[in-house]
């Protein structure tokens, strides 16, 4: 039977999190926002202390000096996080997915090279990874299942005897220019279907030729940087490529799984944050004489709330521990958790955003900040469309 009641060591490392949320990020996360520049509208300090505390190294193995932890415990703390700002949380989120990544796929070698300093706190740096999949063509052409070898990914490497050659671009990369180690998703054939011929490659951001270019000022999430990854004829060795070459596209789908997840526990946190806002606040705005809580329709507003957010809750926490327990039930259900999810959060935002009604619309709340980050969920990670295309696909 399927017992979701937290443990101790649980409830100490949620404990935690939300602790640190409450006191590091929450306070300056509105300032942050608020930056006119990308560049300096991410939490340096508050990024370093969560290193400090292995946030980072969730789901490293304990043998390569990480937490160890499965995908139940991770949601937990991207929720916490997530509850203080969306974006910081996604940092984080998405560093972990690309360090399993790793941990899954890279030899042993491999996984001593760039996980062991990825795990190191020792040094005064901020500890993050990012990862090029998306490219101007889209995020959506990179995963073409299509045959004709013309779709799919444009970025190519070239192999040069041992070595590859690496050319193109990435664009909306979440980390870009805050990362410590990139990796990239590029074709190694071109003669050959997307679905046949995508390599994964790594490397550390002072490799000649490898560069970050613009910045994205981004309506929410400003809390996470976003940018543009340039390949100029970016020289590789073959030590440098994960998995098989032409294996990257199964690769890369398996951290879809995790960021999946990962979109959940952040719009659970995202929405729990709007409606605690919206709740404390309807209880205290007086209306004839009465809180508007006490009104049908606002009531009814907030009830619904609750309702979306603890059923969005529990999907996660099956597929988490499915994930735990080694349950495959398919990329589906991953998919499901975050077409849901990231639609429950545009509602319950919006929602908040009307309980408060003009004070809603104002930046004195954090309401209209609470939508615009909501805003994205349902795009990135793969849009929803898609996702119920691929879901529709494996269905029927």
């Amino acid at each position: 039977m399927i017992d979701f009641t937290l443990t101790e060591e649980q409830r100490q490392l949620q404990d935690l999190a939300r602790r640190f949320a409450e006191k590091e990020v929450k306070p300056r996360a509105a300032e942050y926002d608020r930056q006119p520049d990308p560049r300096d509208s991410f939490a340096a300090e508050a990024s370093r202390k969560a290193c400090a505390l292995g946030f980072h190294a969730m789901l490293v193995p304990e043998e390569f000096g990480g937490m160890g932890l499965g995908m139940q415990n991770f949601c937990l703390v991207i929720e916490e996080l997530a509850a203080a700002d969306i974006g910081f949380a996604m940092n984080f989120g998405v560093s972990c997915a690309i360090s399993k990544m790793i941990a899954d796929h890279a030899t042993p070698a491999q996984a001593e090279r760039w996980l062991r300093p990825y795990v190191d706190t020792s040094g005064a740096t901020h500890h993050l990874l990012a990862f090029g999949g998306t490219e101007p063509s889209g995020g959506t052409e990179i995963v073409c299942p299509e045959p004709n070898p013309e779709y799919g990914t444009r970025s190519t490497a070239k192999r040069v005897g041992d070595d590859y050659v690496i050319n193109g671009a990435k664009n909306f990369i979440t980390n870009a220019s805050r990362a410590e180690l990139y990796g990239c998703m590029v074709r190694t054939d071109k003669s050959k279907p997307n679905f046949e011929s995508n390599s994964i490659f790594f490397l550390t951001p002072d490799t000649p030729g490898f560069s970050v270019g613009k910045l994205e000022d981004k309506m929410g999430h400003r809390l996470m940087s976003n940018g543009e990854l340039i390949f100029d004829n970016v020289q590789v060795s073959k030590d440098d490529m994960l998995g098989a070459e032409g294996g990257g596209l199964p690769i890369f789908a398996s951290v879809l799984g995790v960021n999946s997840l990962g979109a959940g526990a952040l719009a659970l946190g995202l929405s729990r944050a709007a409606y605690a806002m919206a709740e404390d606040y309807a209880r205290q705005r007086v209306i004839w004489g009465r809180p508007i809580t006490q009104y049908q329709s606002i009531g009814n507003m907030l009830v619904d709330m609750k309702m979306q957010i603890e059923a969005t809750r529990l999907l996660v926490q099956r597929v988490a521990w499915a994930a735990d327990h080694d349950v495959h039930d398919g990329a589906i259900h991953h998919s499901m958790v975050k077409v849901y999810a990231s639609e429950m959060a545009r509602k319950v935002t919006v929602d908040a955003m009307q309980v408060l009604g003009g004070s809603g619309y104002m930046k004195d709340y954090p309401a209209e900040k609470y939508v615009r980050d909501s805003m994205v969920i349902p795009i990135y990670d793969g849009t929803n469309q898609v996702l119920r295309q691929f879901m529709a696909m494996d269905m029927y």
